[in-house]
């Protein structure tokens, strides 16, 4: 018995041993860039696009998978501003049939990766299907120096 509590602090110590000549190898490796650049860099990446998000160029589509338990989100940035009206999407199932975009008065804002979306269109589909999203500018509308990107993201639906 006292063998074996005296084998349990020996693997925890060469465990630990091993552990702290990684971080200083690793750090040695790491001496040109400073820790902080590296997590800050991470950051955005990570707000920039939600787990289930798409990010789609416009005149372009995208297949989209459908999560369970979601609506989706088609979103565009905010100071698109009245642009944003003239803008045509369409989502279309594996069958070629489109499904029904809806669209409220209040579009919903939300800030992602510094920069504030709002929701144009919502629409839903079966979980596990995979669809075809895709939006045009037929009337030119948007300046042509903006970063043309429309967002479908998804948004749980709440149990009643």
């Amino acid at each position: 018995m006292k063998l074996i509590w005296m084998t349990v602090p020996a693997a925890v110590a060469v465990a630990v041993a091993g552990c702290s000549d990684d971080k200083s190898t690793t750090a040695a490796s790491r001496s040109s860039v400073p820790a902080e650049t590296s997590s800050v860099s991470a950051t955005p990446i990570e707000n920039e696009e939600p787990a289930d998000g798409v990010r789609i160029p416009l005149g372009e589509t995208k297949k989209v998978p459908i999560p369970a338990d979601a609506v989706m989100d088609i979103r565009v940035p905010v100071d698109w501003g009245a642009a944003s009206a003239s803008l045509r999407c369409a989502v279309t199932d594996s069958t070629g049939r489109n499904e029904d975009l809806r669209s409220t008065n209040t579009k919903k804002q939300e800030t992602i990766g510094g920069k504030e979306w709002m929701t144009l269109w919502t629409f839903s589909s079966p979980a596990g299907a995979e669809v075809t999203v895709g939006c045009k500018d037929p009337e030119s509308k948007l300046a042509p120096d903006d970063d043309h990107l429309i967002r479908v993201v998804p948004r749980g639906i709440t149990p009643h």
